[in-house]
This record gives structure tokens, sequence and C-alpha cells, in this order.
């Protein structure tokens, strides 16, 4: 019996699967190397950003780097999408989750808006409604410290430690009260030890977007009420903020 033209077509199939897995492998490669860029240009701030924060926070980037195609990678569906010339503004948006029978007046929602110039990630803003309860500079400092954050590629979490002056610098005025104020009733409340863990879960809009649940979990010091860390997850990975003054260290005993 002749089985050449079916061992063909079974090659071929093979041949064509490789190549697309290829395909998909280089292409996730780029995205992850325009990624790096982009983290590299964080921590050389000034020389490649600029940061208005008259009316709301807007960040411009002087040397663009991640593609309109990067962020559907990761993930992200704009909730509108409008076209100025050569640029698109996309509007993206998430819900927080409530707990059951909770109920608030207001609506607390976290909403970003892009811009994107000839196909490149140029402009991000923050509306001013943000920054009523907690300060500019706490969101300023945590854009900042992503250049500096050390990334487990592995386990998908990017990780940022802060100086003792850092810590002093961008937590000062964020209190569980403050928080409270800004993104209402947190999703739930528990008590660990000596701390209080606030998580906020938010669901995209619309929901049947690709955009993923966005969870964030602030840990506030009982005794201090100062925040100790700051974790965030996504559908793309982890990301950790920690404040936490680090443990004393005992000085070794002399040897007799």
């Amino acid at each position: 019996m002749n089985t050449g033209p079916r061992r063909r077509s079974s090659f071929s199939r093979i041949f064509a699967g490789s190549l697309l897995a290829t395909c998909c492998l280089l292409l996730s490669s780029c995205v992850y190397l325009r990624l790096l860029e982009f983290k590299q240009q964080l921590g050389d701030f000034d020389r490649y950003f600029t940061l208005k924060t008259e009316d709301g926070l807007r960040l411009t980037c002087l040397t663009p780097v991640l593609l309109t195609e990067d962020f559907r990678w990761l993930g992200l569906t704009p909730e509108t999408v409008k076209t100025l010339g050569q640029s698109e503004r996309w509007r993206i948006r998430w819900v927080k989750q409530l707990r059951p029978r909770a109920k608030e007046s207001d609506a607390h929602d976290i909403e970003l808006q892009l811009v994107f110039t000839d196909g490149k990630f140029t402009h991000l803003f923050l509306p001013e409604r943000y920054f009523a309860f907690v300060p500019k500079p706490f969101f300023t400092g945590l854009l900042r410290s992503l250049g500096k954050a050390g990334v487990d590629k592995r386990r998908r979490l990017a990780e940022i430690n802060f100086t003792p002056e850092e810590r002093a610098l961008l937590t000062t005025r964020v209190v569980a009260t403050s928080l409270a104020m800004l993104l209402g009733t947190p999703s739930e409340q528990t008590v660990e030890n000596t701390d209080t863990l606030l998580r906020y879960r938010y669901a995209p809009v619309p929901p049947e977007s690709k955009n993923g649940v966005i969870d964030m979990t602030f840990t506030f010091d009982n005794a201090t009420g100062q925040l100790q860390r700051l974790n965030g997850r996504s559908p793309v990975g982890q990301i950790a903020f920690n404040f936490e003054k680090p443990p004393a260290t005992v000085p070794a005993s002399p040897n007799p």
C-alpha cells in the first residue's frame, strides 16, 4: 500500500505546527525583550520619561519601546478606543468586587488611560480623583521603583525593596483609613499576628474581556499603622513592594 501522501501530509502538519510554535516563542521572546528594555528605562527614569502631576498623573515616554500588540499579548483589552490622528487612546477599567451582601454608595474602580502613537506606547494617565486621599509621591515612587525590581521569571514575580529613606518618604500618609477613603470597603479584611491585611479584588470591564482579575493586598502594622507591604496579582504575574523595616541584626558574640 502506498502511504507516501499520507506520510507527507502528516509531516506537513507536524512541520507547520512546529513552525507556529517557534513563531510564538520568538514573539514571546521579543515581548520580554521590550519589557526588559522598558524596565531598564525606568531605572534611568528622568532620562526616558517626563512626569506631570498638576491634574492627575501624566507619564510621557520619551523613547517609546512597547507596542500596542505587547499590551494585547499581556492580556489587556480596552473598554473603549478613541482614534486621534496617528494615535489611539485606550480606556482600561476594572470594578471592585464587593463582599457578599456588601453595598457601597460610590463606585470604586481602577481606570487607566493609555495612548499609543504610531503603534507605540507613549502616554499613561491616572485621573486626579485617585490622589484625593493618597499622596502623589506614593504613586510616583512606586512607578520609579519598578526600574530596580528584582525579577523571578520562573515565578513570574517582580519584587522591590525600599531603603529606610524611601519608606519614610512614600508611606508616611498612606494609612488604612486613607486607603479606605480612596478604595472603599475592602473585598476582604483579615488579621494575622501583628498585621492587618486589606484585600481588594477588581473585575475587568467589560466582563468578557481578557484583562482578568486584579488582586491587591495591603499589609499594615497594627502597632504603628504604617504600610508594610503591597502585593499585587494579575493574570500576567505578581508584584511585591516591601516597605517593612528589615529585622534588627544581633551582633555576633565575641569569641571567648
